[in-house]
Parts: structure tokens; sequence; C-alpha cells
């Protein structure tokens, strides 16, 4: 369950969709032994400026911390779960129609 939960976490900040998410990984990053190392390897790989070196070592250090740390470990699974809409259109006299979900860090 945790490296599923991770592996959405990557998705997200690769996209640069996850803006909550980093700050919240970026916060307990911050009260980790090693927080300077932590967060330079959230940056570079939220930044886009990654390598699969700075991504294998993000996903190992949110392992760890998710299984050390079930409050961390639930914001993480919220920041990541999907977020849906059902729209239902009763007529059959629909001229344009827009739906959007998520655009940037805006929810709509």
């Amino acid at each position: 369950m945790i490296e599923a939960i991770i592996s959405a976490a990557l998705v997200k900040i690769a996209e640069g969709s996850g803006g909550a998410l980093v700050e919240a990984i970026r916060q307990r990053f911050a009260r980790s032994p090693e927080p300077t190392e932590a967060i330079g390897t959230l940056d570079r790989v939220a930044g886009g400026d990654r390598s699969p070196a700075d991504v294998d070592r993000l996903r190992m250090l949110l392992v760890q911390y998710a299984a050390e740390d079930p409050a961390f470990l639930g914001r993480l699974t919220q920041e990541t779960r999907p977020t849906g809409a059902t729209n239902v259109v009763a007529s059959s006299d629909v001229g344009k129609l827009i739906q959007a979900n998520q655009v940037g860090d805006v929810s709509m």
C-alpha cells in the first residue's frame, strides 16, 4: 500500500500538480536528521531538474518516513487521492459544456 501511495505522489510531483503535496513533504523532511539533503532532493525532483538517482532517493525517503510516521502516510494518502466530479446533463439541448477539475494548484 505504501508503494502505491508513494508512486502516486511521485507522479503528482513530476506533473507539477502537487504543490500542497510538496509542501507537506517539505515540512516532514524539515524534521529529519539531514533536512538539507532531503529537501534538496525534493526541490530538484519538484523543479524538474531531476536525475533518476534523485527520484530513487526521494522514493526511498518517502517510503521510510511513511512507514515510520502514520500521520505523514495519512497526509500523503490525502494529497494523492484522486478527486473527481460527476456531472449530469438532463437536456438534449446543450450548447457548450466545460468541466475543469484542477487547473494548476487551483481545484474547482
